[in-house]
């Protein structure tokens, strides 16, 4: 019997495996932090993202100042500066989205010629079962992954500036929300 429920215990008692990305990891444990009540944790992770340089994409939220607002509205306090962090001039952009049973979204994003190109996709809430494809300009596709794990990455080096299609797809039965690098 004992020997029947222990996968199922060490399944149960397994860390949830968080994404290798930087910028990817402080946003899921920000919404995790968030969605658990946990301020002080979110506050941590509001200062980390503003550490990263990491700035919302257009349109999108700026989820640093949300988080920090929410956390100090629920008693959390700045004990110490946020680290600094030495990379990018302007940070990687990220976006979040929701994507209905089946659905798609397609964003165009200009990468420059000669200058490595990298995204990035996670898992929001852990669930669902989203997928990705780049497409060039002319709708080749340069990299199409699922996004099974904690995250999946896409890079390649543009040889001319262009806009290319970055296109998240929802294959399962549920709603899915994930996060979006662009670097």
């Amino acid at each position: 019997m004992i020997s029947l429920l222990f996968p199922v215990l060490m399944a149960v008692a397994a860390p949830l495996a968080l994404p290798t990305d930087p910028v990817l990891r402080t946003l899921v444990q920000g919404e995790a932090a968030r969605a658990g009540g946990d301020h002080a944790a979110l506050l941590d992770t509001a200062k980390g993202l503003t550490a990263l340089g990491a700035s919302p994409a257009e349109g999108q939220d700026d989820l640093a100042a949300l988080w920090m607002k929410e956390a100090r509205a629920g008693g959390a306090l700045a004990l110490s500066p946020a680290p600094l962090f030495r990379g990018r001039a302007l940070g990687p952009a990220y976006r979040r989205g929701m994507l209905g049973a089946g659905s798609r979204v397609t964003m165009r994003q200009l990468f420059l010629a000669g200058q490595r190109a990298r995204i990035s996709v996670a898992p929001a809430n852990g669930a669902g079962r989203l997928s990705m494809r780049v497409q060039d300009g002319e709708g080749g596709t340069l990299c199409a992954k699922q996004i099974g794990g904690p995250q999946a990455d896409c890079a390649w080096l543009p040889l001319f500036t262009d806009r290319f299609n970055i296109v998240i797809e929802n294959s399962g039965a549920m709603p899915a929300a994930f996060y979006l690098i662009v670097r």
